[in-house]
């Protein structure tokens, strides 16, 4: 091909590439909302079958995920247009939404899902927890076959069959089985990441930008616990008498007002003292994760008695 006629296409062909990248971006950035809808199940009834209790915490588990996945754009932290570097805060959420879906789909596998605590996981859970949600949340494969969006779609779809399966008879049906001392367990796992999502909040010092970055990686793990508190909450009346309906409902809303805070700028404030002109948004948030992970605390303890 003649050189002149190169650089001429070279001339057109660029410059469009660039103008739908750009609009790429700006549609990313107006559409994609780093937040997702609460998991809010029914309260089940005392005679509500396993199989129903088991759909309620399966989804718990998954909700906050399939949320994202199933998003206009996808999952962000993969993308190979460098989305991720410049639309920062939704795939900052994505990744706290994953972070916190892996052990929680551990923990309710191991709690939930067996008899006792010698008995053999489920296989499609085993699968789920260990193979599939623990894939790299940043791989991209080519023709998809081995991208994250694949294996967490496929993690998800064994929670689901797994729950479908509980109760049908023979060798491959799935069990249900929560009891108080494993609600205790779920319990301490939603402590323990409200309280890991604090020190991220307090960690110092920390410019505005990282603070941009940890205030939505927060509210995605609190997401992920706000769902699993309600499923099980859902399936099991006696956890709201027993924890302190005050415990629950502040719990609750507190994981709310993490799920609906969305300053239109993240600052982090002016000064170590807190006293300068700028808000402190990383704070604000601080005190609603720290008085939930209390009333979980609360509520844990009151499983004990």
């Amino acid at each position: 091909m003649d050189t002149d006629k190169l650089k001429e296409k070279l001339k057109k062909v660029v410059p469009a590439i660039l103008g739908v990248y750009i609009l790429y971006l700006l549609a990313l950035g107006l559409i994609s909302s780093p937040s997702g809808s609460a998991y809010e199940p029914q309260s089940l009834p005392s005679e509500a079958t396993d199989q129903e209790r088991a759909r309620i915490m399966a989804e718990g588990v998954t909700h906050a995920l399939a949320g994202q996945l199933d998003t206009l754009f996808g999952w962000l932290p993969n993308d190979l247009f460098f989305a991720p570097n410049i639309i920062d805060n939704t795939a900052n959420y994505q990744l706290g939404v994953i972070y916190a879906t892996r052990p929680a789909s551990d923990i309710i596998a191991k709690t939930a899902a067996r008899y006792g605590k010698n008995d053999k996981l489920p296989d499609l859970l085993v699968d789920a927890t260990s193979r599939y949600f623990t894939y790299s949340e940043k791989a991209w494969g080519f023709w998809f076959l081995y991208d994250c969006e694949g294996k967490y779609r496929a993690g998800i779809r064994n929670w689901q069959k797994w729950a479908e399966s509980v109760g049908e008879g023979g060798k491959k049906a799935g069990v249900f089985n929560l009891k108080s001392d494993d609600i205790y367990d779920i319990l301490k796992y939603c402590s323990n990441l409200t309280d890991y999502a604090l020190g991220i909040l307090n960690n110092q010092p920390a410019s505005h930008l990282e603070c941009d970055n940890n205030v939505y990686f927060v509210k995605g793990v609190c997401a992920v616990i706000g769902n699993v508190l309600r499923a099980v909450l859902a399936v099991d009346a006696s956890v709201e008498e027993r924890g302190g309906r005050e415990n629950v409902s502040e719990a609750l809303k507190r994981l709310d007002h993490i799920a609906k805070f969305s300053p239109l700028y993240v600052s982090a404030g002016g000064n170590d003292r807190g006293d300068a002109m700028l808000p402190n948004h990383v704070a604000a948030l601080a005190r609603h994760v720290d008085v939930a992970n209390n009333r979980i605390n609360d509520i844990m303890h009151s499983m004990e008695k």
